[in-house]
């Protein structure tokens, strides 16, 4: 009882702190509840990051600044990319 009682507190505080966070993140799941397919996180309607994830396991990423441009990459071989954006 009083296990199941710290899980509920615990998810909500996480629920708290993600509904006071602006980041919202949209995607689709398997079967399985897992992560599938390209996920894109967004803060106030521009896409900060796109993650792609098969069965759960994150295979890549975007990471992109307040302008759109691209700061860093993540390929699926798990080589770590950063970019200067030029400001243009």
């Amino acid at each position: 009882m009083l296990r199941w009682l710290f899980i509920t507190l615990v998810l909500g505080l996480f629920s708290n702190v993600y509904a006071g966070d602006s980041l919202s993140c949209e995607g689709k799941l398997n079967k399985k509840g897992e992560k599938h397919g390209i996920w894109a996180c967004r803060k106030d309607n521009k896409v900060v990051r796109r993650e792609q994830y098969r069965n759960g396991v994150l295979k890549g990423y975007v990471i992109f600044n307040e302008k759109g441009e691209v700061i860093e990459t993540r390929n699926k071989k798990g080589k770590v990319k950063k970019y200067t954006p030029c400001g243009c």
